[in-house]
């Protein structure tokens, strides 16, 4: 005689179409291996590809894709022989998924800090005004008291960079604070999640490649530059209207010939193999300079046109090692302020 199924194991399967969901029927049917599959599937974009990735079959990672969406009532993927991609349901239950790893991330870093006190996991944000001075010297005394403290930077706009802070995804985001960065954020939720934590005052300086002829004139006019190929801040950054500015206050308007960047890597390349003249952070000019990759100007570029700090969530603690970077933050920031 067949023996009936209990409650508890049917709803471990799948719930019945349409019932609604909730936090208890949740836990009792999804297994976090499922959510990190779909995660690697979503990031690659290819059930094939994060099967290699994981070490698993791809039948396997298939199978476990077919119960999950079952157990949630609803498609995630529309496959195709070039791979898969998200449905809008897909997309609404991807968002939760980033938030419930993270948060596993900061469960093992707490356990692990607690544990040893020395270890952990810091994921940073940052881009091109603190990636060049604030953020290596941050890292290097922070390597320096705990040297077994992982480091991840990862690069992009403030407009990627915050909201991923505000899902867990980014520990602190390191660069400018812009008037108004809440803005960047989908909702008032995400906006109450950010402290912004202001260290020192940010300048521009007008630069060129090392060899560069004009580095030997010892006066400079910006309308003798204006006619030439620039490298100014891209339109939605933050330092774009102060570039405006700065041409406008010598009657002169935007240069015509310009590429927009916030590449360092670009820049520098664009400097070292062309006579074109950019605009580039101070802190980060006169790091490079030092570093003979250029040369700055006798001209004066526009004054303070932003903050540079660093940016947290405000509804959790930082891990131990985050508050290390966060000290070693506020050292090298105090340094450079000094400098300046």
């Amino acid at each position: 005689m067949k023996k009936p199924t209990s409650p508890a194991l049917a709803d471990a399967t799948a719930s019945p179409p349409g019932s609604p969901h909730s936090s208890l029927s949740l836990a009792r049917r999804l297994r976090l291996q499922q959510l990190v599959l779909f995660e690697r599937v979503v990031e690659t974009g290819s059930i094939l590809a994060a099967s290699r990735e994981l070490a698993l079959t791809q039948p396997a990672v298939s199978k476990s894709l077919h119960q999950l969406e079952q157990q949630l009532n609803g498609l995630l993927f529309v496959r195709s022989k070039r791979g898969v991609v998200l449905t809008e349901f897909g997309s609404l239950f991807e968002r939760h998924t980033k938030t419930v790893l993270a948060e596993l991330r900061h469960m093992a870093q707490d356990l692990n800090g607690w544990q040893t006190g020395s270890s952990g996991h810091v994921v940073v944000g940052t881009l091109i005004v603190a990636s060049a001075t604030l953020l290596p010297e941050a890292i290097t005394r922070l390597r320096k008291a705990v040297p077994d403290v992982v480091i991840t930077v990862r690069v992009g706009p403030n407009s990627t960079l915050f909201p991923a802070l505000a899902r867990g995804e980014l520990d602190v985001v390191v660069g400018v604070l812009p008037d108004g960065a809440s803005t960047l954020l989908r909702d008032e939720i995400e906006r109450t999640r950010l402290t912004h934590v202001p260290l020192y005052e940010e300048a521009m300086c007008v630069v060129v490649g090392k060899g560069n002829a004009l580095m030997r004139r010892r006066k400079l006019r910006l309308a003798d530059l204006h006619a030439l190929e620039w490298i100014v801040p891209t339109q939605e950054s933050v330092a774009y209207a102060s570039v405006r500015s700065f041409f406008e206050k010598e009657g002169l308007a935007m240069p015509r010939r310009v590429v927009e960047s916030v590449s360092i890597l670009t820049n520098l390349g664009l400097l070292a193999s062309s006579s074109v003249v950019a605009l580039m952070p101070q802190s980060a000019a006169e790091r490079f300079a030092q570093a003979g990759l250029l040369g700055i100007l006798p001209l004066e570029g526009p004054g303070p046109f932003c903050e540079v700090g660093y940016t947290i969530r405000s509804d959790r603690a930082p891990s131990a090692a985050t508050q290390r970077l966060l000290a070693a933050l506020h050292d090298a920031g105090h340094r450079l302020h000094r400098s300046h």
